[in-house]
C-alpha cells in the first residue's frame, strides 16, 4: 500500500475516542485542538450527533460507519475504550484506514484483540502521551502523510 499525500486539502481525522466521562471527553478536546492546531481536520461524532438517552442507536450505527469510510486516518484513544471505540476500529482496520493510536494508561488492560494492534502497530503510529501525540503529527505532515506500511 502507499501513503496518504499531502495536498491542499487537510486530511480529515476520524477520532475514535470513549465519551463515558468528564475527563475521557476532556482529552477528546485537547486532541482535536492539537489535531486542528497541527493543520487537519478532526471528526468528533459526537459534535455531529451529541449522545444521550433518546440519541436513535441504528442512527449512532450508521453515522459512525459512514464518518469512519470518509475519513483519511482513524486516530483511536485506547485510555478505557469501549464498545463504540473497538467497533470503529475494527472498521477502520478492515477498510485499510491507517491508525494512529493514543494510550496515555498503559496500566489498564485492552483485551486480547485490541491489545494485539496496539502491540503490531510500529511506534510511528503510537503515542504515549499528548507531546508524543503532537510530535508524531507534525512528523506525518512533514513527510506528506502517513504510510500505511510503517
Amino acid at each position: 500500500m502507499g501513503s496518504i499525500e499531502k495536498d491542499a486539502v487537510p486530511l480529515k481525522v476520524f477520532l475514535n475516542s470513549p465519551l463515558s466521562h468528564i475527563a475521557a471527553q476532556t482529552l477528546n478536546r485537547k486532541i482535536k485542538k492539537i489535531l486542528e492546531e497541527e493543520g487537519f481536520i478532526c471528526i468528533m461524532p459526537q459534535d455531529i450527533l451529541p449522545p444521550g438517552r433518546n440519541t436513535d442507536p441504528i442512527e449512532v450505527f450508521r453515522q459512525n460507519f459512514e464518518l469512519v469510510k470518509r475519513c483519511d486516518i482513524v486516530l483511536s484513544v485506547l485510555d478505557a475504550p469501549g464498545e463504540g471505540v473497538i467497533f470503529e476500529l475494527g472498521v477502520a482496520h478492515a477498510l485499510g484506514k491507517p491508525i494512529l493510536a493514543f494510550r496515555s494508561d498503559r496500566q489498564g488492560y485492552l483485551g486480547k484483540v485490541v491489545e494485539g494492534m496496539w502491540l503490531t502497530l510500529p511506534e510511528s503510529r503510537k503515542a504515549k502521551s499528548l507531546g508524543e501525540l503532537r510530535s508524531k503529527l507534525k512528523h506525518f505532515r512533514g513527510v506528506g502523510g502517513i504510510s500505511l506500511n510503517e
